[in-house]
C-alpha cells in the first residue's frame, strides 16, 4: 500500500534536513513533530479531555490554571472549543497551541541539610536530577517519543532501569516545559505519569515562556508546590533544542532522602 503523498512529503523532509541538505525552521520542525506524534500519542488525549482536541484540551487546562499565577502573561478561563475556533498561525497549530514571547529572569537559592532548613521552614528536597542529549538532525530521531526524557527521569530515580508501564509513576506534581500543546502528550507519556497527576498548574509554558529560563521556572514552580505544603513530591522538566532535543529531569520531595514517589 502507499503511503499518503503527504506522509512520503514530510518524511523526505525530515530525511533531508537530518543530512543537512535543507534548512528546516521551527515552525517546519514542529509541524514534522506534531504530525508524528498525533496518531502515535493519540489525539484524543488523556482522561477527561478524552472528547476534546488535544492541543486545544491542554491549552484550555493551562490557561485555566495559569489564573491563580500573578507572573502568567496568558491566563483566562475559555473552553477547548472556543480555542478551536481560533485561525491557524501554522497548519495545523493554532495560537493557543504555541506559547507567548516572554520577557522574564529566575533566581533560586540551594542549599545543603540544616542551612537549607534555617532558610526555609519546608524545604524542597532534589532528591534526583539528570540531563540526557539526543541527535540535533532530526531525521536521526523519531519525533513522536522523548527516549532522552525518560532516561533523565530513570537517572534522577524517578523510576527504575527496567522502566514503569504508562501511567504507574504518580507524584503530586509535574511541572513539565512543554512551550508547545502537543508536547506535553509526548512528555507525558515518557515519564509513564499517572492520569491523577497535577501538570503544570502554573499554567506552563503555554501561559509564560520566558526566554532561556523557562525550564528552570518549572524547577522553581514545583519547588513551590511543595514548600506551600500542597505538595509531598514533584517532578520538573526542562528542554531546549529542536522538537525535545535536550531534556533535564529534576525530582523533589517534601523530606530528603528517596525517590520523587513511585507508587500510589
Amino acid at each position: 500500500m502507499l503511503a499518503p503523498v503527504a506522509t512520503v512529503a514530510e518524511a523526505v523532509a525530515s530525511a533531508l534536513a537530518g543530512a543537512g541538505l535543507i534548512d528546516v525552521g521551527e515552525d517546519d520542525a514542529l509541524i514534522l513533530q506534531v504530525r508524528e506524534a498525533v496518531p502515535e500519542v493519540g489525539i484524543c488525549g488523556h482522561g477527561a479531555d478524552a472528547d476534546i482536541g488535544y492541543d486545544a484540551a491542554v491549552a484550555a487546562r493551562s490557561r485555566r490554571d495559569a489564573l491563580g499565577n500573578p507572573n502568567a502573561q496568558v491566563a483566562k478561563d475559555q473552553s477547548a472549543e472556543d480555542l478551536l475556533r481560533d485561525d491557524y498561525v501554522v497548519a495545523p497549530l493554532r495560537r493557543h497551541a504555541l506559547p507567548p514571547i516572554t520577557d522574564g529572569v529566575v533566581a533560586m537559592v540551594l542549599a545543603a541539610g540544616d542551612r537549607a532548613r534555617d532558610l526555609c521552614e519546608r524545604p524542597a528536597w532534589i532528591t534526583g536530577i539528570d540531563h540526557r542529549i539526543e541527535a540535533h538532525a532530526l531525521g536521526a530521531r523519531d519525533l513522536a517519543q522523548s527516549p532522552s526524557t525518560r532516561l533523565a527521569a530513570q537517572g534522577a530515580g524517578v523510576f527504575d532501569a527496567s522502566g514503569d508501564a504508562p501511567g504507574a509513576v504518580h507524584v503530586d506534581v509535574a511541572e513539565l516545559h512543554a512551550p508547545f500543546a502537543h508536547q506535553e502528550l509526548i512528555l507525558r507519556d515518557a515519564l509513564g505519569l499517572a492520569d491523577s497527576v497535577a501538570v503544570n498548574p502554573s499554567g506552563g509554558a503555554l501561559a509564560a515562556n520566558a526566554l532561556m529560563v523557562a525550564g528552570l521556572v518549572r524547577i522553581g514552580e514545583a519547588a513551590a508546590r511543595i514548600m506551600d505544603g500542597s505538595a509531598q513530591t514533584a517532578i520538573a522538566h526542562a528542554t531546549s533544542g529542536p522538537c525535545l532535543q535536550q531534556n533535564l529531569v529534576c525530582a523533589l520531595a517534601a523530606e530528603p532522602a528517596g525517590p520523587a514517589g513511585k507508587g500510589a
